[in-house]
C-alpha cells in the first residue's frame, strides 16, 4: 500500500515538473519573438546655401550674393508618412515636431519593417490644431510654444519663424547690417513636401525588425527666402500683413529640403 503511495507521488511529481517545464520553455519563446516595427528619426541640418549655420552672428554667402545670419530658424512639421516599395504608405499619428536650428535630431516613432522610398510631410500646423491655444497642449508637446503663436486663436500658430540680420548693400562688406523677421502661418500657407523617390545611389529606407533608421536631411534657408528683398520686405509677424511677401516664402518652402544621404 504504502508503496502503491509512493508510486502515485513520483507519477504526480513527474506530471508537475513536465508541466512547469512547457510553461518555461512558453514563456522562453515569447520572451524570444521579435518585434515587427522598428524605430524612426529625423535627422536634419540647418544650411544657407552649403554652408552649416554655426552660430548667430556669421554672415553667411547663399550662393547669390547675398550675405546673412540666422539667429532662428525653425518650423513646424506634422504629418509624416513613409511610403512603402509595395506601394502602401505608413503615416505616424500624432507626431509634431519643431525643428530649430540648436537641435537637428528628432524622434518620429515607430513604424512597421519594410523597405520605404520616400518620406512626406506638412509644414505647418492643421486647422484643427491651429485654433487651440498653447496652454491647452501637454507641457511636453510641440504645440506648447508660446513663442510660435501669433497670440490668438483666429491666426493660431506660427508654420515658420525665421530671424537675422542681412548686408543690404552693393558691396556686401557686412558694414550696414539690417534685422529682418519672418513670421509664416495661416491656413494659405500650410505646404506639404514630397521627398523624390529614393533610388540608385540613393538606397530606399530599410527598416528591420527592432532596428532604427534615420532619415537624414538638410533644410536650406536661402532657398526658403529666395526672392525676398531684405531691403524692402524685411518684416512679416502677421498671416495677413503681406499676403504677397507670405506666399513668395510659403511657396519656396518645397525646394528648401535635400536627402543628404
Amino acid at each position: 500500500m504504502t508503496s502503491i503511495k509512493l508510486n502515485q507521488r513520483l507519477k504526480t511529481t513527474a506530471f508537475i515538473a513536465l508541466v512547469s517545464s512547457l510553461i518555461i520553455f512558453v514563456s522562453s519563446c515569447k520572451t524570444k519573438s521579435t518585434s515587427s516595427t522598428g524605430t524612426i528619426y529625423i535627422h536634419m541640418h540647418t544650411d544657407i546655401d552649403t554652408n552649416e549655420v554655426a552660430d548667430d552672428t556669421t554672415l553667411y554667402d547663399d550662393g547669390t550674393g547675398r550675405h546673412f545670419s540666422l539667429s532662428t530658424g525653425q518650423f513646424y512639421i506634422t504629418d509624416i508618412s513613409l511610403h512603402n516599395l509595395t506601394g502602401t504608405t505608413y503615416k505616424f499619428s500624432g507626431v509634431y515636431v519643431l525643428k530649430t536650428i540648436g537641435t537637428e535630431q528628432y524622434l518620429v516613432g515607430q513604424a512597421p519593417v519594410g523597405t520605404y522610398d520616400n518620406v512626406s510631410f506638412t509644414v505647418g500646423v492643421s486647422a484643427a490644431d491651429n485654433s487651440i491655444a498653447p496652454s491647452s497642449f501637454a507641457s511636453t508637446h510641440a504645440l506648447n510654444n508660446t513663442d510660435m503663436w501669433f497670440g490668438n486663436t483666429t491666426e493660431g500658430y506660427m508654420f515658420v519663424k525665421v530671424e537675422g540680420k542681412a548686408d543690404t548693400t552693393a558691396a556686401q562688406t557686412g558694414a550696414n547690417l539690417k534685422p529682418f523677421v519672418y513670421e509664416i502661418g495661416g491656413a494659405t500657407n500650410l505646404r506639404t513636401v514630397t521627398m523624390p523617390t529614393r533610388s540608385g545611389s540613393m538606397v530606399p529606407y530599410i527598416l528591420t525588425s527592432g532596428g532604427t533608421q534615420y532619415v537624414h536631411m538638410t533644410c536650406d534657408f536661402s532657398k526658403l527666402l529666395s526672392g525676398v528683398n531684405f531691403k524692402t520686405d524685411n518684416n512679416l509677424t502677421s498671416p495677413t500683413a503681406n499676403p504677397t511677401l507670405a506666399t513668395t516664402i510659403a511657396n519656396n518652402i518645397g525646394s528648401m529640403f535635400e536627402y543628404e544621404e
